[in-house]
Parts: C-alpha cells; structure tokens; sequence
C-alpha cells in the first residue's frame, strides 16, 4: 500500500502541474512530496517530469508511467469493491464523468437513491463539454461516462443508448406557450436560447435548421443550462431540452411545448466505459440503477 500511496501522490502532481498545488491537497508538505517523487524517479531510473518556473509537466515518459498508475489504482478499486461486496457491504467510489445538463438534473436524486441504499458507496461527478467526456475514460479518470449525442465512441463500449426527443421550453408568458406544439421556425423567430456549437441539442437544431433553409443565429447564446433556463423563466426567449435533462420537471416559471413531429431528429443519450475493462462492483451497480430509472422514464 506504501507503493501505492506514492503513485497517488505522482498522479495528484500531474494532474494539479505543480508540487506545491498537489501538497495542499494531499496534505503534505511541498518538501516531503517532492522527495517521494524523487525516490520513484531514482528506483526507476528515470525522470518523469520537467520541472520549469511555474511548476511541472509530465516527460514521454511520465506520460507512459502516469497511464500505468491510473490503471492500477482503477484495479485496486475494483479488487476493493468486489471483496467488500463479497461481504456484503457495498463499499467502492465511482468516477463519472457528464455534462453540465445531465450533471445537473439527472444525476443527483439518483445519487442520493443510491446512497441511501449503499452509504459507504462515494462519488465523484466532473462535468466537461461534450468533446472531452469520452477522453476521460481513456485516461482512466472516469468510470463510465454520461453523454447527449456522443461524438467519436472510439475504443468505448456502450452500455446505455437510449432515444431523447427534443422539446421547446419557456415561460408560461410567452408568445408560443399555449401552442399544443411547435415548427422550429417559430422558435427561431421569437427568440432561441441556444447553448454554444458543439453542444448536442446545438447540433440536432442546426441540422434541422440546414434542411429547411433557415437563419440559425441564436438570440442569446450561453453555455450554462441554469442560465439559460434562467433567461427563458424571464420570458427571454425559447429554449430547447430532452428528457432526460429535465427528467423532475422543467422548473417553477417554466413551461414546456413538444416540437411537431419529424421538425427535429431525435438525439441519443448514451452512457458508457472504456471497451474491455471491467468495472469496480459499486460502479457496474449504479449503471444498473440508472437504466432502470431510464426504463421508468
């Protein structure tokens, strides 16, 4: 274990780029964590860092080593889960990473479910733009991933794809809020809150918006899910979700419109981990939770 703690320690500098960054967080001191760093430089024979004015950067092959570490703490992890689920003590931490939206609105009750069932079962949720999310089960710092209209699914094996259709949100006040559905030209006309381009939802309406010839330019652009809810609760326009992002409602002051049928292709939700490796337990459960709450919804 002794091992283990000091390629913890290696991870948690090359992740923060600096000694003295990682030390607050270990809880160590600056001088003490970088001689354990020189103690593994000096048995391997190698060094793994550059060091420069503003602190440190991995070499080629701290690179390579950094990979072998995070496999092998993610191998512990799962040891650790399947002895304690052995025992029947659900015990284990698990990584996802997701985007803001899904972060936000689909995840915490189900969280706070599953803790309730399994209290020694810990989380930790990073939440990137779209394009990142799969990077991270690649370098080994998430276990499963959680993602609108994934984009590459390079050496990643699915383990939830399920189809969301795309719908209009917006203050009860609002011109178009008694329609019983709506043409996505009517939403571009009076006012569309979109998230930034590379956003799923993003992608789906300007594809839609390509096809029949319209103007795609948004009236207000924000990149937070909260603010633009925020905007269309204050009559700022119409936004657009799915409903897996909405899934406890669309909030106080919000209303929400269906499209007209074939106005929008539908996106996927898709969750998923890096193709061959096996899960910890207390992560292979909790995807099990979500795909019944998926199935229920």
């Amino acid at each position: 274990m002794r091992h283990m703690l000091a390629l913890k320690y290696i991870d948690a500098v090359a992740k923060a780029g600096s000694i003295r960054a990682a030390a607050e967080t270990l809880a160590i001191t600056p001088s003490a964590l970088n001689r354990r760093i020189l103690t593994v430089e000096e048995e391997l024979g190698i060094e793994l860092f550059e060091r420069h004015s503003l602190g440190v950067r991995l070499n080629s092959a701290g690179e390579l080593f950094i990979q072998h570490i995070r496999a092998q703490m993610a191998d512990l992890e799962r040891v650790r889960s399947r002895i304690a689920d052995l025992s029947g003590v659900r015990l284990g931490h698990v990584r996802i990473a997701t985007t803001k939206e899904i972060g936000a609105n689909l995840l915490p009750g189900l969280i706070q479910s599953y803790r309730s069932d399994f209290p020694g079962v810990t989380f930790a949720i990073q939440t990137f733009a779209r394009a990142q999310v799969e990077r991270q089960l690649h370098s080994l710092d998430a276990d499963i991933a959680l993602v609108f209209q994934p984009l590459r699914l390079a050496d990643v094996q699915t383990l939830i794809h399920t189809q969301q259709e795309i719908h209009c949100v917006m203050s009860p006040k609002h011109l178009l809020a008694q329609r019983p559905a709506l043409r996505l030209v009517d939403c571009l006309e009076h006012g569309a809150i979109l998230p930034p381009r590379g956003d799923g939802v993003r992608e789906l309406i300007e594809a839609a918006a390509v096809k029949k010839g319209l103007n795609c330019m948004p009236a207000v652009e924000a990149d937070d899910v909260n603010l633009i809810q925020n905007i269309a609760r204050q009559n700022g326009g119409v936004a657009f979700s799915y409903s897996l992002a909405d899934q406890n409602g669309v909030g106080e002051g919000l209303v929400k419109v269906p499209l007209h049928v074939g106005e929008l292709d539908p996106g996927f939700l898709f969750v998923g981990q890096l193709h061959k490796r096996t899960l910890p337990v207390a992560a292979s459960k909790f995807v099990e939770e979500l795909r019944k709450q998926i199935d229920r919804h």
